[in-house]
C-alpha cells in the first residue's frame, strides 16, 4: 500500500490518512469536506436511476437483514458508503421515477452528504441522465454505476487512487464478475480477462496503440478486444468523459431518447482522447445480470423494443463513421455490426416503418465500401429482408 497524505482542514499540519481519521469524525469530515471543499473530491461516482427502489439501497448501503435486497447474506459490509476510501461523491440522477425510488435517495442523502440528488421532470434516457449527471460532478474522475449493480470490493477506490498517484494514468480499468439475479454463485466472464503484462510487456498503453485497443487483440490482427467495453469498470479522467460527450452530442445522440447502446460509443471515444491507460487485476464490480433488463427483448413492450433497436441503429452509424474517418478498418465495425444486427432486423418484426427506411438506406451506405463477398452477401440479404 502506498504512503497516501492529507491536509487536516483544521490544521497546516500533513497528516497520515489514518491520523486524520483519528482527529476528525467521519461526519464531521464528510460535512465539512464536501460541502465547503469540493476540490478535495477525487471521485465521482455517476448513478443514473429510474423506478429503482427494489436495488437502491443494495447499491448505496451497508447490506443489513432488514433491507431487501439480494446480496444480504453474501456481502452483508459491502456498500458505495463503506468503502475505506472517503474522497469522492456520489451523484444521483433520477429519470422521471414512478416508484418509491425519490423517498429511498432522499432518506439516504439525508445519511450522507457527499451524495447529490438531482431529479429529472420527464423520462429522457439513460444517456441523458449519465450527461446530467457529470455535468453536476465535481471529482476529477468519473466512475459509472448501474443502479442494481454493486461494488465488488471494499478497497476499489483507495486502490485506484494509489494507481493514479503512481503513474498519473487517464484510465484504469478493473475487473467485472457477474451474478445472474436471484441466484448465489458469482462468476467471471472469461473475454473480459486481461493481461497487458503478459500482451503488450508493459503494464502502461499509450497513443497511438491506445485507440486501437479497444478494437484488437494485443499484436495480432484478431477482431477481439481485451477490453470490457461496459463503461461501469473503469475509472476515466472527467474531461475525457467530456470531450467524448461532447463529440456524440455534436452529432448523434443530443436529442435522442436513449435507453441502451451509449456504453460502447463513450468507451470508443474513451480511449481515443485518453493520453494512456492501464488495468489492474483486482474485482472491483458485481455485474446483476436482470432477465427484464434493458437488452432484453422478451420482457418489455413494443414501444421500449423500437428504441432499443433504433438506438442500437444511431450506435451502428456513429461506430460506422468513426471507424471510416479515423481511418481504422472496416472490417471491425461489419464483425460487430453482423453480430448485433438482430436488433435492427427486430424493427421489420415491429413493423417500425419510421426507422425501417433509414436503416435500409445505412446497409445501402456500407455496401458502397470495398468489403469482401461475406459480408456483401449478409447486407444483401439484409435489405431484401427489409424489402418483402
Amino acid at each position: 500500500m502506498y504512503s497516501i497524505i492529507y491536509l487536516h482542514p483544521k490544521t497546516t499540519k500533513i497528516l497520515k490518512y489514518k491520523e486524520y481519521i483519528k482527529k476528525c469524525r467521519l461526519k464531521e469530515f464528510i460535512n465539512h469536506e464536501f460541502n465547503i471543499n469540493k476540490e478535495y473530491i477525487f471521485l465521482s461516482i455517476c448513478l443514473p436511476v429510474y423506478n429503482m427502489e427494489k436495488y437502491i439501497e443494495s447499491a448505496l448501503l451497508p447490506l443489513n437483514p432488514v433491507c431487501n435486497n439480494l446480496y444480504q447474506n453474501i456481502y452483508k459490509n459491502l456498500s458505495i458508503i463503506n468503502q475505506s476510501f472517503k474522497f469522492f461523491e456520489i451523484v444521483i440522477v433520477n429519470d422521471n421515477s414512478n416508484d418509491d425510488t425519490v423517498n429511498l435517495v432522499k432518506h439516504i442523502q439525508n445519511r450522507d452528504k457527499r451524495i447529490i440528488n438531482i431529479n429529472h421532470s420527464k423520462n429522457l434516457g439513460v444517456y441523458k441522465s449519465r450527461t446530467d449527471a457529470i455535468l453536476n460532478a465535481n471529482g476529477k474522475y468519473i466512475l459509472f454505476m448501474d443502479p442494481d449493480d454493486i461494488i465488488f470490493n471494499q478497497d476499489i477506490f483507495q486502490e485506484l487512487y494509489n494507481y493514479y498517484t503512481e503513474f498519473n494514468l487517464d484510465i484504469i480499468e478493473f475487473l467485472v464478475y457477474h451474478q445472474r439475479e436471484g441466484r448465489k454463485n458469482i462468476f467471471f466472464p472469461k473475454d473480459h480477462k486481461f493481461s497487458h503484462f503478459h500482451d503488450f510487456k508493459k503494464s502502461i498503453i499509450s497513443q497511438p496503440e491506445l485507440s486501437d485497443i479497444i478494437f484488437y487483440k494485443p499484436n495480432t490482427k484478431e477482431y477481439s478486444s481485451v477490453i470490457c467495453r461496459t463503461i461501469w469498470n473503469k475509472l476515466i479522467r472527467k474531461e475525457i468523459i467530456q470531450n467524448s460527450i461532447n463529440y456524440l452530442n455534436k452529432d448523434y445522440f443530443s436529442n435522442q431518447f436513449l435507453i441502451a447502446a451509449d456504453d460502447t460509443p463513450i468507451n470508443i471515444l474513451s480511449f481515443h482522447f485518453a493520453n494512456n491507460y492501464s488495468n489492474i487485476n483486482l474485482p472491483g464490480y458485481l455485474y446483476n445480470l436482470r432477465e427484464n433488463g434493458m437488452s432484453r427483448f422478451n420482457k418489455v413492450n413494443i414501444n421500449h423494443n423500437i428504441i432499443l433497436s433504433y438506438n442500437f441503429l444511431l450506435y451502428f452509424k456513429f461506430f460506422y463513421k468513426y471507424i471510416i474517418s479515423s481511418n481504422k478498418d472496416v472490417n471491425f465495425f461489419l464483425f460487430e455490426f453482423k453480430a448485433f444486427s438482430f436488433y435492427l432486423l427486430k424493427l421489420k418484426e415491429l413493423n417500425a416503418n419510421e426507422y425501417i427506411t433509414m436503416t435500409v438506406n445505412f446497409y445501402k451506405e456500407i455496401r458502397q465500401k470495398n468489403i469482401s463477398e461475406t459480408f456483401q452477401s449478409f447486407i444483401n440479404e439484409s435489405i431484401l429482408y427489409f424489402m418483402k
